[in-house]
């Protein structure tokens, strides 16, 4: 596995490639076809160890062949064990891989498997796109990514503008239904969206242009230009356009020409830059790198807001770990140490709503409202055996009922001791109105449980800790904070 960390075990990691990337699947074929050599794990040597760059499904779904025990799911794992009956487990006790001389050249056969003419799995859109966006962001230019890269200059300049228009889209204030379809990057259709920017009566409707660095030049008032945003948006979701209905030029032409027909749009409003001055205040400010004569590399502009929040702003719990924690927030770069900033305000939030709960004996009623549910599924499980016993001609009700639920695994005593997670420990706070009066906090919450945030989770949690290429981005981030602060600062108060 590659770059794992103590605090996610091989059990978690195998868990989430099971649920969320077929590894299962991957076991089976492998099973039933044998293990293709012809795309061996990629791999770099890093401090005496080998860390694997590509390749972590084929190498999960053989170690859990190899050792079946590593599948959580009871019933799953079973089935594999019945599956390996006569399988030779000996192809694939070793396995061959490519052992790349660095990480960047580990990238460019990675790009080429996963951007075609390869049986690995294609990368939806925005999964590219992110990757050429960090690279292009850490100082490659666009003719060095294309030099180094199975992609031309025009594919990595349109991957940027798409990822830029992406971002801007994920900020938008959508309707829940229609912000859940955009956070799932493999549903939401970027592609779509492009036909209309890319057309010439889409890209003026839509108010806004390119900068030299890809990023988006607005022309629109702001409350214009989402609302316009918004409208693309909810027609890509709700599939009103698809790559049929824009299969034309003059199909989009006309799909614009009815939109811009509609009174919910000021087509009075002239494209002016001056506009993009209203966005200022909720953009990344930039100032001019210094000069240096022995650099030869095109300069970035230098971001200034690279704190998630103002250092002005204090909050304090009175618990001195948790205070810590909110100080060393303040002090990490966003743009520079993303990951370490999510990791930190995870923990942060975990420790706040646990003591908030605590303070309120809500962890004690979560505790109980838990084992009472494990209680109930397990008795309904119970009821349903005894259902399928008594189909089979066996008096049930002559059996000593404790020892039948011990015989068959259903005599678990529940802990109530267990630390419930943070998405239980929010999910509760949600739906208490006792704990929190402020209906619209409550709303705000449920909202931001409800969305694909990979902050939250078992699963994503996961992936952003070990996955090579799931990364936290700093716009995401603070967005995240934003939503999550006036809820924060309730708790906060609460718990002093």
């Amino acid at each position: 596995m590659s770059e794992r960390r103590d605090s996610v075990s091989q059990a978690q990691i195998i868990d989430y490639l099971i649920e969320k990337e077929k590894v299962l699947n991957l076991a089976k074929d492998i099973i039933s076809m044998g293990y293709f050599r012809n795309e061996s794990p990629i791999v770099v040597k890093e401090n005496g160890r080998f860390h694997v760059l590509e390749g972590n499904r084929r190498v999960s779904a053989c170690k859990i062949l190899i050792n079946p025990d590593l599948i959580k799911s009871s019933v799953k794992r079973n089935n594999i064990k019945k599956l390996l009956r006569g399988f030779d487990l000996g192809i694939i006790e070793k396995l061959e891989v490519i052992v790349a001389p660095s990480r960047e050249e580990a990238d460019v056969m990675i790009v080429n498997r996963h951007t075609g003419g390869s049986v690995v799995e294609k990368w939806d859109k925005t999964k590219q796109d992110r990757f050429l966006y960090k690279r292009f962001s850490s100082g490659e230019t666009v003719d060095e990514l294309a030099d180094k890269l199975p992609l031309t200059k025009t594919e990595i300049k349109d991957s940027l503008k798409r990822y830029n228009v992406y971002m801007e889209i994920s900020q938008l204030e959508l309707g829940e239904k229609v912000l859940n379809s955009v956070k799932d990057e493999t549903k939401f259709s970027m592609t779509n969206f492009e036909r209309v920017y890319q057309n010439e009566k889409g890209l003026e409707f839509l108010g806004f242009d390119f900068d030299d660095d890809f990023t988006l030049k607005k022309q629109l008032p702001k409350t214009e230009f989402v609302k316009r945003f918004s409208r693309i948006v909810e027609d890509v979701v709700g599939n009103t356009i698809n790559s049929r209905v824009l299969n034309k030029k003059s199909d989009t032409d006309s799909y614009i020409d009815n939109l811009r027909k509609l009174s919910d749009f000021d087509t009075s409003i002239r494209l002016d830059s001056k506009y993009n001055d209203e966005y200022k205040d909720e953009e990344v400010k930039s100032l001019p790198e210094k000069e240096s004569k022995d650099d030869t590399k095109p300069k970035r502009p230098r971001p200034t807001s690279i704190k998630l929040f103002a250092s002005s702003l204090h909050f304090v719990t009175g618990v001195g770990r948790i205070d810590d924690i909110f100080e060393e927030l303040k002090i990490l770069n966003i743009k520079k140490q993303p990951n370490a900033v999510a990791v930190l305000f995870r923990s942060y939030l975990d420790m706040i709503a646990y003591q908030f709960l605590k303070s309120k004996n809500g962890i004690t009623t979560l505790r109980q409202e838990q084992i009472d549910g494990l209680v109930k599924g397990s008795d309904k499980k119970f009821e349903k055996v005894k259902k399928e016993l008594n189909k089979m001609g066996i008096d049930v009700e002559s059996l000593d009922q404790d020892s039948l639920k011990k015989v068959i695994g259903l005599d678990k005593v529940y802990s109530n001791d267990r630390v419930p997670s943070l998405r239980e420990m929010l999910v509760f706070i949600s739906k208490s109105e006792g704990l929190v009066p402020d209906g619209k906090l409550r709303q705000a919450l449920g909202g931001y449980l409800n969305s694909n945030t990979k902050l939250l989770g078992h699963s994503e949690y996961n992936l952003l800790v070990h996955n090579e290429y799931f990364t936290a981005e700093p716009e995401e981030l603070k967005l995240v904070w934003s939503q999550m602060q006036p809820l924060l600062e309730y708790l906060i108060s609460e718990i002093k």
